[in-house]
Protein backbone atom coordinates (compact mmCIF):
# COMPACT_ATOMS: atom_id res chain seq x y z
CA UNK A 1 0.00 0.00 0.00
CA UNK A 2 1.31 3.32 -1.31
CA UNK A 3 0.44 6.48 0.89
CA UNK A 4 0.65 10.27 -0.16
CA UNK A 5 0.16 13.55 1.96
CA UNK A 6 -1.88 15.88 -0.59
CA UNK A 7 -2.06 18.75 1.23
CA UNK A 8 -2.62 19.35 5.37
CA UNK A 9 -5.97 18.03 4.88
CA UNK A 10 -5.68 15.12 2.66
CA UNK A 11 -3.56 12.00 2.36
CA UNK A 12 -3.79 9.81 -0.84
CA UNK A 13 -3.35 5.97 -0.32
CA UNK A 14 -3.06 2.99 -3.36
CA UNK A 15 -3.47 -0.50 -2.66
CA UNK A 16 -3.54 -2.86 -5.59
CA UNK A 17 -6.00 -5.78 -6.32
CA UNK A 18 -3.31 -8.49 -5.21
CA UNK A 19 -2.86 -6.53 -2.12
CA UNK A 20 -6.37 -6.62 -1.23
CA UNK A 21 -6.56 -10.34 -1.99
CA UNK A 22 -3.84 -11.08 0.76
CA UNK A 23 -5.80 -9.32 2.82
CA UNK A 24 -8.60 -12.21 2.61
CA UNK A 25 -11.04 -9.86 0.05
CA UNK A 26 -12.37 -10.36 -3.36
CA UNK A 27 -13.27 -7.31 -5.80
CA UNK A 28 -16.57 -8.31 -5.81
CA UNK A 29 -16.99 -7.93 -2.07
CA UNK A 30 -15.05 -4.82 -1.96
CA UNK A 31 -17.24 -3.53 -4.73
CA UNK A 32 -21.08 -4.64 -3.73
CA UNK A 33 -20.81 -5.78 -0.36
CA UNK A 34 -20.51 -2.30 2.18
CA UNK A 35 -19.69 -3.44 5.45
CA UNK A 36 -16.20 -5.57 3.33
CA UNK A 37 -15.20 -1.93 2.02
CA UNK A 38 -15.52 -0.37 5.61
CA UNK A 39 -13.39 -3.20 6.99
CA UNK A 40 -10.73 -2.91 4.31
CA UNK A 41 -10.65 0.62 4.78
CA UNK A 42 -10.21 0.69 8.53
CA UNK A 43 -7.88 -1.93 7.85
CA UNK A 44 -5.76 0.28 5.55
CA UNK A 45 -6.34 3.16 8.41
CA UNK A 46 -4.95 0.59 10.75
CA UNK A 47 -1.56 0.16 9.30
CA UNK A 48 -0.40 3.79 8.85
CA UNK A 49 0.53 5.94 11.63
CA UNK A 50 -2.73 8.66 10.80
CA UNK A 51 -0.93 11.74 13.40
CA UNK A 52 2.03 11.89 11.08
CA UNK A 53 -0.56 13.28 8.50
CA UNK A 54 -3.87 14.59 10.09
CA UNK A 55 -5.96 13.95 13.43
CA UNK A 56 -8.99 11.97 12.53
CA UNK A 57 -11.42 13.24 15.04
CA UNK A 58 -13.84 14.72 13.52
CA UNK A 59 -16.08 14.16 10.04
CA UNK A 60 -13.29 13.03 7.17
CA UNK A 61 -14.89 12.33 3.32
CA UNK A 62 -13.78 9.06 2.03
CA UNK A 63 -13.46 9.14 -2.03
CA UNK A 64 -12.62 5.68 -4.28
CA UNK A 65 -11.42 5.87 -7.26
CA UNK A 66 -10.70 2.37 -9.24
CA UNK A 67 -8.03 1.79 -11.82
CA UNK A 68 -6.70 -1.33 -13.90
CA UNK A 69 -4.15 -2.18 -10.92
CA UNK A 70 -6.02 -1.04 -7.81
CA UNK A 71 -7.94 1.80 -5.71
CA UNK A 72 -7.17 4.59 -5.24
CA UNK A 73 -8.70 5.87 -1.55
CA UNK A 74 -8.36 10.14 -0.92
CA UNK A 75 -9.38 10.88 2.79
CA UNK A 76 -10.28 14.09 3.71
CA UNK A 77 -10.40 16.04 6.93
CA UNK A 78 -13.40 18.32 7.46
CA UNK A 79 -12.54 21.89 8.49
CA UNK A 80 -15.02 22.57 11.42
CA UNK A 81 -16.00 26.23 11.93
CA UNK A 82 -16.62 27.65 15.48
CA UNK A 83 -20.65 26.72 14.70
CA UNK A 84 -19.73 23.52 14.17
CA UNK A 85 -20.52 23.28 10.64
CA UNK A 86 -17.55 21.95 8.15
CA UNK A 87 -16.20 24.72 5.47
CA UNK A 88 -16.79 24.51 2.34
CA UNK A 89 -16.81 20.34 2.22
CA UNK A 90 -12.74 21.32 1.50
CA UNK A 91 -11.77 22.53 -1.34
CA UNK A 92 -8.85 19.99 -2.09
CA UNK A 93 -11.72 17.25 -2.05
CA UNK A 94 -13.53 18.95 -4.51
CA UNK A 95 -10.36 19.13 -7.00
CA UNK A 96 -9.75 15.43 -6.75
CA UNK A 97 -13.77 14.75 -7.53
CA UNK A 98 -13.59 16.21 -10.66
CA UNK A 99 -10.54 13.62 -11.93
CA UNK A 100 -13.16 10.24 -10.07
CA UNK A 101 -14.07 7.67 -11.99
CA UNK A 102 -16.80 7.66 -9.84
CA UNK A 103 -19.39 10.37 -8.00
CA UNK A 104 -19.27 10.46 -4.72
CA UNK A 105 -23.08 8.85 -4.49
CA UNK A 106 -21.51 5.68 -5.89
CA UNK A 107 -18.15 5.36 -3.83
CA UNK A 108 -17.78 2.01 -1.87
CA UNK A 109 -17.43 4.18 1.15
CA UNK A 110 -18.83 7.16 2.83
CA UNK A 111 -18.33 9.81 5.31
CA UNK A 112 -17.53 8.69 8.77
CA UNK A 113 -17.42 10.59 12.39
CA UNK A 114 -15.41 11.15 15.09
CA UNK A 115 -17.83 8.45 17.03
CA UNK A 116 -17.06 5.60 13.84
CA UNK A 117 -13.35 6.43 14.59
CA UNK A 118 -13.68 5.68 18.17
CA UNK A 119 -15.51 2.85 18.00
CA UNK A 120 -13.39 0.72 15.79
CA UNK A 121 -10.07 2.17 18.02
CA UNK A 122 -8.12 -0.34 15.08
CA UNK A 123 -4.52 0.73 15.93
CA UNK A 124 -4.67 -1.03 19.16
CA UNK A 125 -5.42 -4.42 17.88
CA UNK A 126 -3.14 -6.23 15.87
CA UNK A 127 -2.95 -9.14 14.53
CA UNK A 128 -0.83 -12.55 14.36
CA UNK A 129 -1.27 -15.86 12.46
CA UNK A 130 0.69 -18.98 12.93
CA UNK A 131 -0.09 -22.80 11.77
CA UNK A 132 0.46 -24.84 15.10
CA UNK A 133 -0.89 -24.22 18.53
CA UNK A 134 2.76 -24.98 19.91
CA UNK A 135 3.95 -21.61 18.43
CA UNK A 136 1.78 -19.18 20.54
CA UNK A 137 3.22 -20.94 23.52
CA UNK A 138 6.65 -19.01 23.80
CA UNK A 139 4.91 -15.69 23.53
CA UNK A 140 2.76 -16.39 25.80
CA UNK A 141 4.92 -17.05 28.50
CA UNK A 142 7.15 -13.99 27.23
CA UNK A 143 3.65 -11.80 27.19
CA UNK A 144 1.47 -12.69 30.08
CA UNK A 145 2.98 -10.49 32.48
CA UNK A 146 2.15 -7.16 30.38
CA UNK A 147 -1.37 -8.17 31.31
CA UNK A 148 -2.56 -8.04 27.53
CA UNK A 149 -6.15 -8.92 26.15
CA UNK A 150 -5.63 -11.41 23.77
CA UNK A 151 -8.13 -13.71 21.57
CA UNK A 152 -7.62 -16.79 19.50
CA UNK A 153 -9.41 -17.82 16.35
CA UNK A 154 -9.28 -20.18 13.74
CA UNK A 155 -10.06 -19.34 10.24
CA UNK A 156 -9.01 -21.85 6.89
CA UNK A 157 -5.85 -23.24 7.78
CA UNK A 158 -4.25 -20.89 10.25
CA UNK A 159 -4.73 -19.99 13.67
CA UNK A 160 -4.79 -16.18 14.36
CA UNK A 161 -3.95 -14.31 17.62
CA UNK A 162 -5.44 -10.87 18.32
CA UNK A 163 -4.16 -8.96 20.83
CA UNK A 164 -5.35 -5.44 22.07
CA UNK A 165 -2.58 -3.08 23.46
CA UNK A 166 -4.77 -0.67 25.29
CA UNK A 167 -3.66 -0.99 28.13
CA UNK A 168 0.21 -0.18 27.14
CA UNK A 169 -0.01 3.72 27.09
CA UNK A 170 4.05 4.00 26.37
CA UNK A 171 5.55 3.63 22.80
CA UNK A 172 8.52 2.21 23.60
CA UNK A 173 7.09 -0.39 25.32
CA UNK A 174 4.55 -1.43 22.41
CA UNK A 175 7.37 -1.68 19.96
CA UNK A 176 9.14 -4.18 22.43
CA UNK A 177 6.19 -6.56 22.49
CA UNK A 178 5.72 -6.04 19.15
CA UNK A 179 9.07 -6.76 18.52
CA UNK A 180 8.94 -9.82 20.70
CA UNK A 181 5.54 -11.31 19.06
CA UNK A 182 7.33 -10.98 15.27
CA UNK A 183 10.18 -13.28 17.04
CA UNK A 184 7.31 -16.25 16.78
CA UNK A 185 4.61 -15.19 14.49
CA UNK A 186 3.78 -13.51 10.80
CA UNK A 187 1.83 -10.10 11.16
CA UNK A 188 -1.35 -10.54 9.84
CA UNK A 189 -3.72 -8.41 7.51
CA UNK A 190 -6.52 -9.94 8.09
CA UNK A 191 -9.38 -7.58 9.93
CA UNK A 192 -10.34 -8.81 14.00
CA UNK A 193 -13.71 -8.20 12.02
CA UNK A 194 -13.97 -10.81 9.14
CA UNK A 195 -11.75 -13.15 11.65
CA UNK A 196 -14.56 -13.03 14.05
CA UNK A 197 -17.34 -13.54 11.49
CA UNK A 198 -15.96 -16.61 9.17
CA UNK A 199 -13.42 -17.95 11.76
CA UNK A 200 -13.94 -20.29 14.62
CA UNK A 201 -13.43 -18.40 18.07
CA UNK A 202 -11.11 -20.59 20.40
CA UNK A 203 -10.40 -18.64 22.71
CA UNK A 204 -12.25 -15.24 23.62
CA UNK A 205 -10.24 -14.12 25.80
CA UNK A 206 -7.32 -14.43 28.14
CA UNK A 207 -5.41 -16.16 25.55
CA UNK A 208 -2.16 -15.66 26.64
CA UNK A 209 -3.37 -16.80 30.46
CA UNK A 210 -5.18 -20.00 29.27
CA UNK A 211 -2.17 -21.20 26.78
CA UNK A 212 -0.19 -21.06 29.97
CA UNK A 213 -2.68 -23.32 31.91
CA UNK A 214 -3.23 -26.04 29.68
CA UNK A 215 -0.20 -26.12 27.47
CA UNK A 216 3.20 -24.65 29.15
Amino acid sequence: MDIERVNENTIKLFITYRDIEDRGYSREEIWYNRAKGEELFWDMIGEINTEDYFDLDGPIWIHVNASEHGLEVIVTRANINSDGESNSLLSSFEEHRDAAHKNLDESIFDSYDDEDVNHLDLNNISLYKFKDIDEIIPVANRLVSFGLQSSLYKFEKYYYVAVDFSNIEENQQRQNIRSIINEYLAGSKMTIYRIQEYGETIMEKDCFETVIQYFA
